[in-house]
């Protein structure tokens, strides 16, 4: 990997564009991303699809195209869905109802689409941008006799992302898909996702199957702009050889400036990458 530090733009520029669109992934590489991220669920069919929740009704028109098709719980799952189906989906991001019908026609791109953007932009700028691809919830996926690892696996081969320095970080927040990950022969730099404090042994754990970590940001800074523990998450990190990648920061340049060049942070995840981009860059 890059030793810059990186700036990962949180579902494509998802501030200014649907999230987890190609037009959101292309204006983010557009601002100067580092890095792009695709959250993954599967379909029925098992593809790959670019998607945060693993339901269809918070970012699509589902409701209204497949009425009658949600669970229970009142869902729309995506496994429930083929691709064939969710291509006829108008996605929209979280745009609120009064604001849906402005969105520009958009839809929901699989994994082998959205990397196939970011390739052929590299090619054609001479850039080396790269993806943070993380599985929604294998566990889910297991249950429902799909495991997802597997064939994100198998997409990734296919594009050319092996080995420690390719510019690919597959992330979760299960531990036990990392290990599986593994298991399988992935020798891509994984990391593992956490909202929850992480404890010294917790992170000797960690060390022996991920590169990095995702924290939730108030891990290293509270809602005050304090220091947590002197944020001492990067410095035990880094003593283990673990990349530090704080999530999720909005339009809040001091602060991701802060995070870059006084807790150095080795990346950050935003939905804002122009501005993640301008901290980066900007003197101490």
């Amino acid at each position: 990997m890059a030793k810059q530090k990186q700036v990962i733009a949180h579902r494509g520029a998802s501030s200014y564009l649907p999230e987890h669109t190609l037009e959101a992934y292309a204006l983010a590489y557009g601002q100067g991303a580092d890095m792009i991220e695709p959250d993954l669920v599967l379909t029925r069919d098992g593809i790959p699809i670019c998607l945060h929740d693993l339901w269809l009704e918070t970012t699509t028109d589902v409701a209204q195209k497949f009425p009658g098709r949600a669970r229970s719980d009142g869902h729309f799952y995506a496994i429930d869905f083929s691709l064939e189906e969710i291509k006829r989906l108008r996605a929209w991001g979280r745009a609120k109802p009064e604001q849906q019908a402005s969105i520009p026609p958009c839809e929901v791109p699989t994994l082998e689409e959205m990397i196939r953007l970011i390739q052929h932009l590299n090619r054609q700028l001479n850039r080396s941008v790269g993806i943070v691809p993380e599985m929604k919830a294998p566990s889910f996926h297991r249950r429902a006799g799909k495991p997802m690892e597997e064939p994100i696996l198998k997409v990734l081969d296919e594009a050319g992302y092996r080995g420690r320095e390719a510019m690919a970080l597959v992330q979760c927040f299960e531990e036990d898909a990392l290990a599986r990950l593994r298991a399988l022969g992935c020798d891509l730099p994984l990391v593992f996702l956490s909202a929850n404090p992480l404890t010294p042994s917790d992170l000797d754990r960690i060390a022996k199957t991920a590169n990095g970590v995702g924290s939730n940001r108030r891990l290293i800074e509270d809602d005050t702009g304090r220091a947590v523990n002197n944020a001492s998450l990067v410095r035990e990190c880094h003593r283990r050889g673990l990349a530090v990648y704080p999530w999720t920061f909005k339009a809040e340049e001091a602060v991701m400036h802060r995070f870059f060049h006084r807790y150095g942070v080795d990346g950050l995840f935003t939905d804002n990458p122009d501005l993640g981009v301008r901290a980066r860059n900007r003197r101490r």
